[in-house]
């Protein structure tokens, strides 16, 4: 039996792959031939780290990944693209690989940490002893996570905490062990930064609620902390504030929990990608998905042909030019591709006469 299905676009290869497989499983010999130029595909390059069963399924990102996490390889000076929606369909944001970092936040952490002014180090410092006892990596990648990830502040901290210790191999205290329940029930920070009130508030001390919710050690560091970073801010003219206002957002949620609470449960999906961020920073390589699929198609045995009387037709979508938005095009061409193939499976195995 031959089916034959217009265009080589990311949507008609993965319906092509879909059916040849299921039929394979079920002892069937179906011939499936795609009408169009084989050369004729999308470049798209990583690097890149999504939990895609639909992808994965195809054969792509399986080298670096495991399970339905795709970890697709790209040039060692590329950011990281992540995507925490299930089949990469939504919630992409970018993890620097070089120690940079690619939230503001983490920028001002790796200005602090090069700051030839020793009390900006030690800044720094203190906030890499915080990650080691709880048991996470000081790579600026977790607090691309931390600070980037577009997920509520809580969750945020869950995949920080998921990551950091699968980079580092540790497990470190739970962070709720360190809060006191005292915190005042006072509305969380907003997460966008406004700098002269965030400032203002800062420096006239009503942020200082933020802190009643630690514990009596813990808030003796703390006050510490945000009064060192408090007064090189205003000689550096509030230069990292974007630093201060990100860890006072995380805290000022903390702040609301009550002692040895938990922190919100992290999603199969969320989990995946937090377990194959490890692989997806140390991925190099240059390779295009478009092509895996491609690949994968004339090795279950399908063909392409110029031309077809009769053939089934998808939507055609063109790729955008946005690196991001071009992944999340890739993705939902998967995911249609899913579904047509869902669509044309009875059809095949029953068609109309």
């Amino acid at each position: 039996m031959e089916v034959y299905l217009r265009g080589s676009s990311p949507c008609a290869t993965t319906a092509a792959i879909l059916l040849m497989t299921k039929a394979r499983q079920m002892g069937l010999h179906l011939f499936v031939r795609l009408v169009g130029d084989p050369s004729d595909i999308a470049v798209l390059h990583g690097p890149a780290v999504l939990f895609s069963p639909v992808l994965a399924s195809c054969g792509i990102g399986r080298d670096l990944g495991s399970g339905a996490t795709v970890v697709v390889p790209g040039p060692p000076e590329e950011t990281l693209y992540v995507s925490l929606s299930e089949n990469g369909l939504d919630s992409w944001f970018r993890i620097d690989r070089n120690g940079q970092g690619a939230h503001p936040a983490t920028e001002a952490y790796v200005r602090l940490s090069r700051d030839p002014r020793i009390p900006a180090r030690k800044l720094a410092k203190d906030l890499r002893r915080l990650m080691d006892v709880l048991g996470m990596s000081s790579d600026p990648a977790v607090l691309d996570i931390l600070f980037g990830a577009p997920s509520p502040p809580l969750t945020r901290l869950s995949l920080a905490l998921r990551t950091g210790r699968a980079l580092s191999g540790g497990r470190g205290e739970p962070i709720t062990r360190f809060l006191s329940g005292a915190g005042k029930t006072l509305p969380p920070l907003s997460p966008k930064l406004d700098p002269e009130a965030f400032f203002a508030d800062l420096r006239e001390g009503r942020l200082h609620w933020l802190l009643e919710g630690l514990g009596p050690a813990l808030r003796d560091l703390g006050e510490e902390w945000f009064e060192s970073a408090v007064k090189l801010a205003e000689e550096d003219q509030g230069r990292d504030l974007a630093l201060l206002h990100g860890l006072a957002e995380i805290l000022s949620h903390l702040a609301h929990l009550p002692t040895y609470s938990i922190l919100p449960p992290l999603s199969a999906a969320d989990d995946a990608v937090a377990m194959g961020i490890k692989a997806g920073l140390a991925a190099v390589g240059d390779e295009n998905p478009s092509a895996q699929l491609r690949q994968m198609f004339q090795f279950l045995g399908g063909k392409y042909a110029s031309e077809a009387q009769y053939a089934y037709e998808a939507e055609l979508v063109p790729p955008p030019s946005d690196p991001v938005e071009r992944w999340r095009w890739f993705c939902a061409q998967a995911e249609q591709g899913r579904k047509w193939a869902d669509q044309l499976w009875p059809i095949i195995l029953d068609p109309p006469q």
